[in-house]
């Protein structure tokens, strides 16, 4: 039991590299122009990769961008059909064979979409239906579906979150403050909660 903490950090730090080695600086640059340049952006993946595309779907949104997920299988779909040349699709599975993520991607990339593919495998399914390809890694983890697939997606999302700001830093800072002043609104003080079980 001991071992564990080393040994998950020790793994994690090995995906990291490997997720590093097996990106290709074109298509990241491209998944950001595409984001950037579309007029809809709808984010697909279930299960672990849930909590990336969450993840994604808030920066975008915080950056002002037009962005939505579906959960249910027939909207993923249907929203899919309706999408045109002037949107970006993103499909995010570790594993690329998520079966409602692929239907979905596959039905965005015939809808004339930007499909843009975030997974761990480049020889996998999912892949048929990239026209930007994002790989994590090409390396098989203990447990990797449960436990790394989320930390190395997460990694890309703040890729791409970065990205985005970089390629217009003053809009995008500016719209990030202004998102921060309502956050902050609906947060307690500082301190507040100690201050009160200080009165008497």
């Amino acid at each position: 039991l001991e071992e564990i903490p080393g040994k998950i950090i020790t793994t994690s730090i090995q995906m990291l590299e490997e997720t590093l080695k097996s990106i290709r600086k074109k298509e990241f640059e491209r998944a950001v122009d595409a984001i950037l340049a579309a007029d809809n952006i709808v984010i697909y993946g279930v299960e672990n990769s849930l909590c990336t595309v969450n993840d994604l779907l808030t920066k975008l949104t915080y950056l002002g961008l037009n962005c939505r997920t579906y959960t249910d299988y027939y909207l993923q779909n249907v929203s899919a059909g309706n999408l045109t040349e002037k949107d970006v699709a993103v499909g995010i599975s570790y594993s690329g064979a998520s079966k409602d993520t692929v239907d979905a991607m596959r039905t965005a990339k015939r809808s004339g979409a930007v499909t843009i593919v975030i997974t761990n495998f480049r020889d996998s399914p999912i892949c048929r239906y990239a026209d930007i390809l994002i790989c994590t890694s090409q390396e098989q983890f203990i447990y990797g579906n449960a436990i790394y697939s989320r930390m190395t997606q997460l990694l890309i999302v703040d890729m791409i979150y970065m990205g985005i700001i970089a390629s217009d830093y003053e809009h995008y800072v500016g719209l990030l403050d202004q998102g921060e002043k309502i956050v902050r609104e609906r947060a307690y003080p500082y301190g507040a909660e100690k201050r009160k079980k200080k009165k008497p």
